[in-house]
């Protein structure tokens, strides 16, 4: 009868030892070789994704701080036609990072002559902009002779009270419908902010906001959602305007580093139009705010200096932030259809109608 063998586990072991072995050596020269000729910027096998993530968001920051780039898209001087300032970082205070804030206005970009007369140097051109869009954008004059042409399509309206970035710090009237650009909205949230962060003080309600022209509690600029009235609520439940006093002093000195101006102060009535016995605060982007809060002007004396001294071929308002520098410039609008206005070739800048004669472009130069 034959003999049964006798299976040697022992000696299995081993062998499934030296084969896991072998296996293990194959395999980790193949992934060298691949490390070794993996095309250079590419992350290779070993180091962890969150790694490459990190590098790319580096990367990202750093185009960033060279040329303002709009979220979800492309560097705007990266590409050969101009880019309007959907996207223009702001200068908010020293003490809090620059971010990108979408702008309301913007234009159509297309190769087109100069206007007659008008010699644009070699790092510009003109862009068609309809004649319509004088009416449009952050630095419209409305007043008793300039009315408010918007429609609601026209203003990228947000309510206030939902809006994600609101702080509980300051209370909303009317909470089911007070609305405001979204632009100037973001500003507003983020001046709440800083100004819980220095006072601590809870008191301040925003109040209407966006109302149609001659609706009741309007004031002439309501009607651009670019406009807040400011009240305090008081300790009986009732509520009065902000003053410049302690603490709401506080606004009145910073809301220019956020792009906002006091529309209608009382020494300038005669200028406006308005008595200032409300607190009425307006948004005109950071660069313009700054710059009229420095030099004591109201929108209308702001327009007027940029017409006769900063026209486009007589010179540019050249103005910096502590962070970026400008140069702003208005153009007047043609008697025809379009109007071709000069924009630099590339980089980021905005035009803005001033709801009379023409356009207002601001460029970022550094």
């Amino acid at each position: 009868m034959a003999r049964r063998r006798r299976i040697r586990w022992d000696r299995m072991a081993v062998a499934v030892i030296a084969l896991v072995i072998v296996i293990f050596l194959f395999g980790s020269c193949v992934q060298r070789c691949m490390d070794d000729d993996a095309p250079a910027g590419q992350p290779v096998s070993g180091q962890s994704q969150s790694s490459s993530s990190a590098d790319t968001a580096a990367e990202g920051s750093s185009t960033a701080a060279g040329t303002p780039a709009s979220e979800g898209s492309e560097t705007s001087a990266s590409s050969s036609a101009p880019a309007s300032m959907v996207n223009l970082p702001q200068v908010v205070t020293d003490a809090e990072p620059v971010q990108s804030v979408p702008i309301a206005t913007s234009t159509t970009v297309t190769t087109a002559a100069p206007e007659a007369g008008v010699v644009l140097p070699d790092s510009y051109q003109a862009v068609s902009m309809p004649n319509e869009a004088i009416h449009k954008g952050s630095l419209i004059l409305v007043d008793k002779n300039h009315p408010c042409e918007l429609t609601k399509e026209d203003l990228d309206l947000e309510q206030v009270y939902f809006a994600s970035d609101k702080p509980d710090t300051y209370e909303v009237s009317y909470p089911g419908h007070t609305a405001l650009n979204k632009t100037a909205l973001s500003k507003f949230n983020r001046l709440m902010k800083a100004y819980y962060s220095e006072t601590s003080n809870t008191e301040i309600m925003f109040n209407y906001g966006w109302l149609k022209e001659g609706q009741e509690k309007s004031n002439p600029e309501s009607a651009t959602a670019f406009d807040v009235q400011l009240h305090v609520k008081r300790n009986d439940g009732g509520y009065e305007y902000v003053s410049n006093v302690t603490p709401y002093s506080w606004i009145f000195s910073h809301m220019a580093s956020y792009g906002y101006v006091l529309r209608y102060p009382d020494h300038k009535t005669d200028i406006t139009g308005y008595k200032g016995g409300y607190t009425a605060i307006r948004y005109v982007g950071v660069p313009h705010a700054a710059y009229m809060n420095e030099n004591d002007l109201v929108l209308e004396e702001y327009l007027e200096l940029l017409r006769n001294n900063y026209s486009f071929g007589k010179g540019m308002l050249k103005y910096s932030t502590s962070e970026l520098t400008y140069n702003i410039y208005y153009f007047p609008a043609s008697k025809t259809g379009t109007t071709e206005v000069p924009v630099p070739k590339s980089g980021s800048y905005e035009i803005s109608g001033d709801n009379e004669n023409g356009f207002i472009v601001t460029v970022i130069v550094a």
